[in-house]
C-alpha cells in the first residue's frame, strides 16, 4: 500500500505531539510539510520532524497533490475555515480539540466532509485510555447499578503570562475560555460516557485574569438517560483538580482511576473482572492518529469523527447561553438559536457582559 502524505497546519507545541506520532507511523505514512504564519517556526519544525517543505500559507500546503492528511493545529478560531478547504481539496482532516468556535462551523465542517467522501477526526485523546475503556464497560455492564449522579471537576492554574499569547483569553480568536478550552477533554470523557445532555443551567464568570473569556464556570445538567450531572469549569483554581466521578445505586467509579463499591466483596469480583479486559496497544496522541489513519487506510469512521466531537461544542454553547441569559437551555440548540452561529455568541457577549459576575 502507497505510504499517505501527510502536512500539519500550525507549528506551535501541539504541533510536536502531532509529529511524532506521524512519525511513528512512518511505514505508512510520510510527513511531507509544515505551515504556519510564524515562517521561523514553521522551518524550524520542518527540520526537527524531517518533513520536505514548509509554508507561510497554509493553503499552498492544502493545494500539494502529494498530501492526503491534513493535522489541523492552530488556534480555535480557523479550525472551520481550514478544516472545510482542505476536505474540498480532497483531504482527509485530523482537527484539535476544541473542533470550531460554533454549531454552525461544526455542520458546515461536517457537511464538507460527507460532500466529499472524505474523514473528518477530531483530537480527543482521552477516549482512547485504559480509564475510559474501563468505566465504559462498568457501566455498561450494569455492576454500578442505575447511575444517579456524575461530577466533573476541571479546574485547571494559568498564570497572566499564560493568556499574554496573542490569541487566548479572546473570545473571537479562542472562542470560549475554561469551558471549551480547558475543560473540553473532560466534557468530552464524560459525554462519551454518559451520552446526550437534555437542558443545562450555568453560570460562569470572569474572576482572576484580565481576559475577556470566562475563567470559572459551574453547570448542572440532565442527561437524556435520567442521570443528574455537576460540571465544574475553572483556570483560575490552585492546586488544579482533574477528576470525572460516576455515581451509581451500588458505588462509584472515577477518573483518575478509583472504584469504590458498597460490597468490598463485589468489588473484588469487578477488579478481577476487568483484568481480562483488552491492553491498549497506545495512548495520547499516537493513540488518536493510530486510529485516524486506520480509519482512512480501511474505510471505516474514526473513533471520534465530526459528529462525535460536535457533541462537546455543543454542550459547551449551551453552557455560555445559560451563563450569558440566566435561563435553563434545553438541547438540542436549533438552528435558528442566535447561539447557534459564533456571531450570534459574540453579540450576546456583547450586549450582557455586565450581567453575569465581572473583576
Amino acid at each position: 500500500m502507497k505510504r499517505l502524505g501527510v502536512g500539519i497546519i500550525g507549528a506551535g507545541g501541539i504541533a510536536s505531539a502531532h509529529a511524532s506520532a506521524w512519525l511513528e507511523l512512518s511505514k505508512d505514512c510520510q510527513l511531507i510539510a509544515f505551515a504556519d504564519q510564524d515562517i521561523r517556526r514553521a522551518q524550524e519544525r520542518t527540520e526537527q520532524f524531517d518533513a520536505q517543505f514548509w509554508f507561510s500559507n497554509p493553503y499552498d500546503l492544502i493545494a500539494r497533490d502529494d498530501i492526503q492528511i491534513v493535522s489541523i493545529c492552530t488556534p480555535p478560531f480557523n479550525h472551520a475555515e481550514l478544516a472545510i478547504a482542505a476536505l474540498e481539496a480532497g483531504k482527509h482532516v485530523l482537527v484539535e480539540k476544541p473542533m470550531c468556535c460554533s454549531l454552525e462551523e461544526a455542520d458546515k465542517m461536517i457537511e464538507a466532509a460527507d460532500r466529499n467522501e472524505r474523514l473528518l477526526g477530531v483530537v480527543f485523546q482521552w477516549r482512547f485510555t485504559q480509564e475510559f475503556n474501563r468505566i465504559k464497560a462498568i457501566l455498561e455492564s450494569g455492576r454500578l447499578g442505575k447511575p444517579i449522579l456524575a461530577v466533573m471537576i476541571s479546574l485547571w492554574w494559568r498564570t497572566e503570562e499564560y493568556f499574554k499569547v496573542w490569541w487566548r483569553g479572546t473570545w473571537e480568536r479562542e472562542c470560549g475560555g475554561s469551558v471549551i478550552n480547558h475543560a473540553i477533554h473532560h466534557i468530552d470523557f464524560l459525554l462519551g460516557l454518559m451520552g446526550d445532555v437534555s437542558c443545562v443551567s450555568a453560570g460562569m464568570g470572569v474572576f482572576a485574569h484580565r481576559i475577556e473569556t470566562e475563567d470559572a464556570a459551574v453547570a448542572i445538567v440532565k442527561f437524556a438517560n435520567g442521570v443528574l450531572g455537576v460540571l465544574l469549569a475553572s483556570t483560575a483554581t490552585y492546586p488544579e483538580e482533574h477528576r470525572v466521578t460516576i455515581y451509581g445505586e451500588l458505588g462509584s467509579v472515577s477518573l483518575p482511576w478509583e472504584l469504590n463499591l458498597v460490597d468490598s466483596r463485589y468489588q473484588s469480583e469487578i477488579e478481577d473482572w476487568l483484568k481480562y479486559m483488552p491492553r491498549l496497544e497506545h495512548g495520547g496522541h499516537m493513540a488518536v492518529i493510530s486510529d485516524f489513519l486506520n480509519a482512512v487506510q480501511t474505510g471505516r469512521r474514526p473513533l471520534v469523527d465530526g459528529r462525535e466531537g460536535r457533541r462537546s461544542i455543543e454542550l459547551a454553547i449551551a453552557i455560555y447561553k445559560s451563563a450569558i441569559t440566566g435561563q435553563t437551555v434545553t438541547l438540542p440548540i436549533q438552528h435558528d438559536d442566535p447561539f447557534y452561529t459564533k456571531s450570534g455568541l459574540m453579540n450576546a457577549i456583547k450586549e450582557r457582559k455586565q450581567e453575569f459576575c465581572s473583576r
